[in-house]
């Protein structure tokens, strides 16, 4: 069996989401390339030589420079927005060892898809497979000498970690992210550090009847940075649900949400290190919000090709089988994004990524 045989019994086998049996791919070697062979025979095939090559073309798609970047408004600001989240999922636990998962009622066995892209050329930065004990967090610290100077990088609450902005903002970097509601901040007044009261704020937007409000503020206990804080304000109905999530998750861990919680919980917060003159109030939710974009993707990723499923089967196999559908998804990527540059640089129209890279796939897959 060739290397353009294999690929295309790789390709029927990342024809659907749940993965062929041996058998079946060697019924199809036989229908399709008049290749007898075993499913013993087949087995071998799934090794480190055919998981390199995965691998390598992968990296070559990666290195594929997308001269369609779009730098309209506020994008033409940084050399670089970055957005980066992590899928993860379980695996069956003959895993463990190769890929330990992140315990509680989680498989034994677990991965996790670090993806990071730049939304103004599409390019992809990160694309890499992590056990799925690892925090994020160290995630955060770890890509630091990834990003240059004047880049902006939008990050979940996954990421957040103070010595990570510390770096950021050290090196000329920018960043939006949520507050995360453990965080202590700080207003100053009087030339002394004052706790933020966000009860007070809660009733000056009622008082005013305002839906958002910004202030500058400082966060982190020993080492207080200063960041731009924007507070929107949650519609009642919004609250309510948010926090009758959150008493449920709060009530398994055996705690009781404080007062200050409850409070924080009526707001949307994010801080930046962006200057107002660069990005308005309005626009930092607006463009955090673009990064949620990612999790449709990995719906994406999860639906149409099944990067989370798998049957049983050796642990090369199953190696072999997802770098195959990333390198699918890869070239999938790069198709869209350069039609993407082209369609918003002649009709000034961004294309949803979701809407268009679910019925790309799904076409080529066919």
């Amino acid at each position: 069996m060739g290397p353009s045989s294999f690929f295309d019994i790789m390709m029927y086998d990342a024809s659907s989401v749940n993965s062929k049996s041996l058998n079946q791919l060697a019924i199809e070697a036989m229908s399709e390339h008049d290749i007898g062979i075993t499913k013993q025979g087949l087995d071998k095939r799934f090794n480190d030589k055919a998981l390199d090559s995965f691998k390598h073309l992968i990296e070559k798609q990666l290195s594929v420079k997308l001269d369609q970047s779009i730098e309209a408004g506020w994008l033409g600001s940084f050399n670089r927005v970055l957005i980066k989240d992590g899928t993860r999922f379980d695996l069956p636990e003959a895993f463990h060892d190769r890929l330990p998962g992140s315990g509680g009622s989680a498989s034994k066995a677990g991965a996790c898809l670090q993806f990071e892209y730049d939304l103004k050329s599409g390019s992809i930065t990160d694309l890499s497979l992590t056990p799925a004990n690892r925090p994020d967090a160290r995630d955060a610290k770890e890509i630091l000498g990834t990003v240059a100077k004047n880049d902006l990088i939008l990050r979940d609450l996954g990421y957040y970690g103070f010595s990570a902005f510390k770096n950021i903002i050290s090196k000329g970097v920018f960043f939006i992210s949520r507050l995360c509601f453990s965080t202590v901040v700080f207003e100053k007044r009087k030339g002394k550090f004052q706790r933020l009261d966000f009860k007070s704020i809660y009733a000056y937007l009622q008082e005013h009847q305002l839906s958002s409000i910004e202030k500058t503020v400082f966060v982190g206990v020993r080492v207080k940075i200063p960041v731009r804080l924007v507070i929107e304000l949650l519609p009642e109905a919004v609250y309510e649900k948010r926090t009758r999530n959150n008493r449920k998750v709060e009530k398994k861990k055996g705690y009781q949400p404080s007062e200050e919680y409850l409070f924080m919980s009526r707001f949307n917060l994010f801080i930046t290190n962006v200057a107002a003159e660069i990005l308005p109030e309005t626009v930092i939710s607006q463009l955090y919000r673009m990064r949620w974009q990612i999790e449709l993707i990995f719906k994406v990723w999860k639906s149409v090709i099944g990067i989370h499923h798998t049957r049983k089967m050796k642990y090369i196999r199953w190696m072999c089988l997802l770098y195959f559908k990333l390198l699918l998804m890869v070239i999938n990527w790069n198709t869209i994004m350069v039609q993407r540059g082209l369609l918003y640089n002649k009709r000034g129209q961004m294309l949803s990524l979701n809407k268009c890279f679910k019925p790309c796939l799904t076409i080529r897959l066919d």
